[in-house]
């Protein structure tokens, strides 16, 4: 089974380094995010891994957030 968003092979674990590829950001930003409890991230030694169902998740979120700032601005014109 693939990724529903980018269609990619079932991964359980991603790269930070992957994920802010994904997101147009950089790892840093990513590591907040996941300080913050945007996504789900576990420290393997010194390096983070993102749970990919997490990833997932966010962007749902996000692409629901903007059709709805999309909406709104609709209604305010």
């Amino acid at each position: 089974m693939r990724c529903a968003v980018c269609g990619c092979p079932p991964v359980r674990w991603l790269r930070v380094k992957t994920v802010a590829g994904q997101l147009g950001c950089t790892a840093r930003t990513v590591r907040r995010m996941v300080r913050r409890g945007e996504m789900v991230g576990v420290r393997v030694g010194r390096t983070w891994r993102i749970d990919h169902a997490s990833l997932d998740e966010y962007l749902t979120v996000c692409e629901a957030g903007t059709a709805q700032a999309r909406q709104g601005a609709r209604n305010f014109l």
